[in-house]
């Protein structure tokens, strides 16, 4: 099976969605990849703004495909990694061991479920692009305070989406009025065009 072969597991954001089988997988695939997936979308000029858009590409996979959140930093951590985005508290004996890198679980994942790791990335690649500026504002946040709860990256998160939609409403109604005045304007000149055309007749 691959991944087009199955349905994205997108659902509404902030939403927590348990899932078993294959889907888990993908999920667990695309949130794994987010983050080196976020940091090539995001050319970022330094380290730390890098770092912030790695995890940021992290929890915003997290949001959107319904994964628990249990918040991000940009906090280095020695042995580990420069940050980290997790669906889960780390306790100390998970500290005590090295992490698994993001390109090993995705790739581990994509052999166990017999997925082609190259259809997920590019599905996860279009969700990121979709939700950029998600990745953003999170990644700037993260910057700036260093460590972010789940509960405080779940409002960073709507806040940011209540802000696109309302983007989008004020676009959508100036393309209203702008196609509302060009008929007007194209009325009008037809009008003035039928005028002449009887008066020189």
């Amino acid at each position: 099976m691959t991944a087009t072969a199955m349905p994205a597991p997108v659902i509404a954001p902030g939403a927590v969605l348990p899932l078993s089988g294959i889907e888990w997988v993908v999920r667990e695939i695309m949130v794994s990849v987010a983050g080196p997936i976020a940091e090539r979308i995001g050319r970022c000029p330094t380290v730390e703004a890098l770092v912030g858009v790695h995890e940021a590409g992290h929890v915003v996979a997290q949001f959107l495909l319904a994964e628990r959140l249990a918040g991000a930093s940009v906090i280095p951590w020695p042995g580990h990694s420069q940050g980290r985005a997790s669906a889960c508290k780390p306790t100390p004996e998970l500290l005590k061991t090295p992490s698994c890198t993001d390109e090993k679980k995705s790739r581990d994942y994509a052999m166990l479920a017999n997925l082609d790791l190259a259809e997920v990335e590019a599905a996860t690649q279009e969700l990121l692009s979709a939700h950029w500026p998600l990745v953003r504002r999170l990644a700037d946040a993260l910057v700036e305070r260093k460590e972010i709860s789940g509960r405080r990256c779940r409002q960073i998160l709507f806040n940011a989406l209540r802000k696109n939609l309302r983007r989008a409403r004020a676009l959508a109604e100036r393309d209203r009025r702008n196609h509302q005045e060009f008929q007007r304007v194209f009325r009008a000149a037809l009008l003035q065009h039928g005028s002449a055309t009887v008066g020189q007749c």
